[in-house]
């Protein structure tokens, strides 16, 4: 019989990344959420230790770059020496976001087993002096990795765990397969006890027996990185296993949605936000949120006209930093309910009813937004927008529009 191996499996961290859309924040938000990287890296330490795992996995993308700064290195080499006065060993990989280019980039407390090359290497961890379990791995040395890494997995040693760790992402036959693609298939193959997964933000349990497994990163980063994020302690003792999720975020993000009614006054959606916005902070507790308001054309349409849903947001967060909250109201989305006939536009041959049709494809909206993003003071606040993100733009600019042309008609 095996004995009963605990572990605690992450992957993510990001340590040091910068924060987007926060430009809403007060100062001592920001300087705490730039702090939640490393807040979150203090309560997996915390974790380890309380719970006095074997050891712990750190599935790539560490870092937020290859060029590390020295802030990051440091808490990153300081945690590991906390694990090592508990006895606890650490085996990590760098991602595509980390690459190393084969550099040591610092130098760690003898507890530290870091994958060296982007050839598949082997660590046979020991409990009690007695070999317990073969930990497998790499490490990307560039930003991409295209080949089927997974193929080259080999269980070593007998009667002992083996465990996979892989940053990269399940194999589409796309040209965006360049984060070492796999298939469920190659990892089942394999004859693993777990396989330890980074690189997808999202936590997923992807098969069960054996156990493969996403836990997401470590902190939320952006507005689309929603919900607790954390990691995964992971227990086997024999042929069972046992995965608990642990909650690291020292800040959440969320999304939420606020209905506004017909004929309010500004003041009234101003009291009736700071009394949401305290409910919001009870659920979540410190939180980033990003609110989509919605409801009546009146009054809506004319707050987004003459830009006072911004001072709104502003006010809001002001008396929230007044009264000591830590939450923010970082941006928003207008949704405004205005009834179509869709059967009379169909019949109608004018610019409004070819809007109203008008679908956009993402190289277009890309295309408008050259200029934009060629911004360097801009791309500080935003580097970059996602197809969906681009969608959402482009879904809110024809509502706007369509409501400015049919108040005229």
């Amino acid at each position: 019989m095996l004995p009963k191996l605990t572990f605690i499996h992450a992957a993510d961290l990001h340590l040091d990344s910068k924060m987007e859309g926060l430009t809403a924040a007060h100062p001592a938000m920001k300087t705490r959420l730039q702090e939640s990287t490393f807040e979150a890296l203090q309560q997996l330490v915390q974790y380890a230790i309380t719970l006095q795992v074997d050891f712990v996995l750190l599935a790539g993308d560490i870092f937020d770059s290859n060029r590390q700064s020295l802030k990051a290195l440091v808490a990153l080499r300081e945690a590991c020496k906390e694990l090592q006065a508990a006895q606890i060993a650490v085996y990590m990989q760098y991602g595509n976001h980390d690459y190393t280019g084969n550099k040591p980039v610092m130098r760690y407390p003898d507890n530290v087993h870091i994958f060296q090359s982007e050839q598949v290497e082997t660590f046979i961890h020991s409990k009690n002096n007695v070999p317990a379990a073969a930990i497998h791995g790499f490490s990307y040395t560039a930003r991409h990795v295209k080949t089927r890494v997974s193929k080259q997995y080999q269980s070593m040693g007998d009667n002992i765990y083996q465990i996979g760790m892989l940053h990269g992402s399940i194999m589409t036959g796309g040209p965006e397969d360049v984060y070492a693609p796999f298939t469920i298939e190659d990892l089942k193959q394999a004859d693993f006890d777990y396989w330890a997964l980074g690189h997808i933000h999202k936590r997923e349990i992807l098969t069960e027996q054996p156990p493969i497994v996403y836990p997401g990163n470590m902190q939320g980063r952006h507005r689309k990185e929603t919900g607790e994020k954390g990691c995964y302690l992971v227990e086997l003792e024999g042929q069972a296993s046992t995965l608990t999720f642990l909650p690291l975020q020292a800040i959440r993000f969320e999304e939420v949605t606020f209905s506004v009614k017909e004929g309010w006054a500004l003041y009234e959606a101003e009291a009736r936000l700071m009394e949401a916005s305290a409910a919001w902070e009870e659920m979540y507790g410190h939180v980033v949120l990003y609110v989509h308001f919605h409801g009546a054309a009146d009054p809506l349409v004319k707050w987004q006209q003459e830009n006072q849903l911004e001072e709104l947001i502003d006010m809001v967060n002001e008396q929230q930093m007044q009264l000591g909250r830590l939450t923010v109201l970082a941006g928003f989305t207008v949704q405004v309910e205005f009834e179509l006939d869709e059967e009379k536009l169909l019949e109608r041959n004018d610019f409004t009813a070819t809007l109203f049709f008008r679908s956009y494809k993402t190289e277009d909206i890309k295309r408008s937004l050259d200029e934009l993003m060629a911004n360097r003071q801009f791309r500080k606040i935003k580097h970059a927008y996602t197809e969906e993100e681009m969608q959402e733009l482009a879904g809110e600019a024809k509502q706007l529009l369509l409501q400015t042309v049919m108040e005229v008609e």
